[in-house]
This record gives C-alpha cells, sequence and structure tokens, in this order.
C-alpha cells in the first residue's frame, strides 16, 4: 500500500504539474481575497468604533491593529483618512443635536455648549487676587495667562495690585 501512494502522489506531481501550479496560484489569489476582506471588515470596525467616541488608538488596541498597520492602510487608502473624519463629526452632530434636545426642558445643556464652544464669551471665570510685594507676582501673572490659554480655554481675570509698603516693612 505504501508503494501505491508514493506512485499515486509522484503521478500526479509529474502527470500534472501545469495544474497544481494554477490550484497554488489561485490559493494565493484566494488568500489575498480573504485578507483583504478581513481588512475591509477591520477597517469598518475601526470607522464604527470611532463614531461611537473611541478614540483612533482605542479602536484599533480592541480590534487588535497596530497603529503602524493602521497608518500603513491609511496610506494605501487615501479615502479612509475621510472616513474618520466623518466618523469623528458624525459623533458631534449625534450629541449636538442630543444637548440641543435636552436644552428645550433644561438651560443648562445650552450653557454648557456654549461654555465649551465659546468659552471667552460664556466661560465660567475665575478671579485670582495677588497682593505681593515683588515684581516677582509678574512672572507669575504671566504663568497664569498661559495655562488659562491652555487649559478648555477656561478665562481667568488676574488682579494684581501690589500693596502700599508701610514704615514698619522697611526695618
Amino acid at each position: 500500500m505504501a508503494k501505491s501512494k508514493t506512485t499515486v502522489k509522484n503521478d500526479m506531481v509529474d502527470s500534472k504539474p501545469s495544474k497544481n501550479k494554477e490550484i497554488a496560484k489561485v490559493s494565493s489569489e484566494e488568500k489575498a481575497s480573504i485578507a483583504k476582506q478581513k481588512r475591509l471588515a477591520v477597517m469598518e470596525k475601526v470607522l464604527e468604533f470611532i463614531s461611537q467616541g473611541l478614540s483612533q488608538t482605542d479602536a484599533l488596541s480592541f480590534v487588535g491593529v497596530s497603529y503602524s498597520s493602521w497608518n500603513t492602510w491609511m496610506k494605501n487608502h487615501p479615502e479612509l483618512v475621510t472616513d474618520i473624519k466623518r466618523a469623528e463629526i458624525s459623533l458631534k452632530v449625534r450629541h449636538l443635536q442630543n444637548i440641543q434636545r435636552h436644552s428645550e426642558n433644561d438651560v443648562r445643556a445650552s450653557q454648557w455648549l456654549l461654555a465649551r464652544k465659546f468659552p471667552s464669551e460664556f466661560g465660567e471665570k475665575a478671579t485670582i487676587d495677588m497682593n505681593t510685594k515683588t515684581d516677582d507676582s509678574k512672572v507669575i501673572i504671566n504663568v497664569i495667562q498661559q495655562v488659562q490659554k491652555e487649559k478648555h480655554g477656561q478665562v481667568v481675570q488676574v488682579k494684581h495690585e501690589l500693596p502700599e509698603e508701610t514704615e514698619d516693612e522697611e526695618d
């Protein structure tokens, strides 16, 4: 029996070598097609997660795709960048509509949106009183103003008044 199996194998290989190559070629084409379908399914899933509010990094981690692979996909499929932006915008639209719907019953929803969208006009304003004896306070004011710009657009008003020097302090 062992001889017949060997003979059959040899006959198959020897008698039809071109057909075996075609089978191998079709298999690699099928593999490529399957890989492409899987990649498209993963892209769709990532876009779905982004539209639900996940960051790209979190969405990629969830589906098990590395960021470098994702970057390669974006280079090979420029429309993917547009699709990502659309997914992010759809998230914004859905939640803005939700805020608008709730603002009809509760003005706080409108206040919240306005404060974040237009912080210099509608944001909470904090006042910091600084009474110091030296001009070091100017440095502190500059730091506070820089933090103000970086921190969610919150407006911080700084009142700076140097206290009057008294005779006791000069000794």
